[in-house]
């Protein structure tokens, strides 16, 4: 993972939500422009930056672009997007995904309303992967850190595997699923199966094993 921070004219006078991405224009070697979608991780008014995370996983143009930036290299952006916000009328809130759903996860995690409570299960590698969430003062966080090992990415079943022994709180709860597109579909069949619906679920796909994101920068579907 790697944190690049961007300046741009006018950025105080950016607005998003917690969760909402901007739309990358990611220049290829071969003189193509590939579009990427990213997390914006956090804004920093006060000193002019934005910040968002990088997955340098893979080979994609996104993950070269990124870690060969360089102070003082340009990119063009368009944003905020996305409709995959904080469900503000839920008491809890589960987020569930690998490495790519990191930084959604701890941007949306840093605004939760007091008095909440989440649970989040992030597959990573291991150990030297995991990154420190904070939550708001009077919310109550549980992170479980699932280590793959030398499972391949996207290939593991540890999200699965602790979605399974997870009990759900009572009442009115919302759950954030995205990472693999196969794991994604896999992990919302298996909240369905325990009761949640279309209307508690957010889930996204981010990128799907074997397959390289398409032009425009959305996993490809079955």
């Amino acid at each position: 993972m790697r944190r690049i921070s961007f300046e741009a004219p006018n950025l105080s006078d950016l607005r998003y939500d917690p969760g909402q991405d901007l739309m990358f224009a990611i220049p290829g070697s071969d003189g193509r422009t590939f579009r990427r979608r990213y997390t914006i991780r956090q804004l920093a008014v006060e000193e002019g930056r934005l910040d968002v995370d990088f997955v340098l996983h893979g080979d994609g143009p996104g993950a070269r672009w990124a870690g060969g930036a360089a102070r003082g290299d340009t990119v063009e952006a368009i944003g905020p997007r996305g409709k995959v916000l904080v469900d503000r009328a839920a008491g809890w809130h589960l987020f569930v995904g690998d490495e790519s759903a990191l930084p959604v996860t701890a941007a949306m995690i840093e605004t939760l309303d007091s008095g909440s409570r989440a649970v989040a299960l992030i597959e990573v590698d291991g150990p030297e992967d995991e990154q420190a969430i904070s939550a708001p003062s009077g919310v109550e966080l549980d992170v479980r850190w699932l280590h793959r090992g030398r499972t391949a990415a996207g290939k593991s079943t540890v999200l699965a595997d602790a979605l399974e022994g997870l009990t759900l709180p009572e009442g009115r709860g919302h759950a954030y699923v995205n990472g693999e597109m196969k794991t994604v579909n896999g992990l919302r069949a298996a909240l369905v199966g325990r009761g949640m619906d279309a209307g508690t679920m957010s889930t996204k796909p981010y990128w799907r094993h074997g397959v390289a994101n398409a032009a425009h920068g959305e996993p490809g579907r079955d």
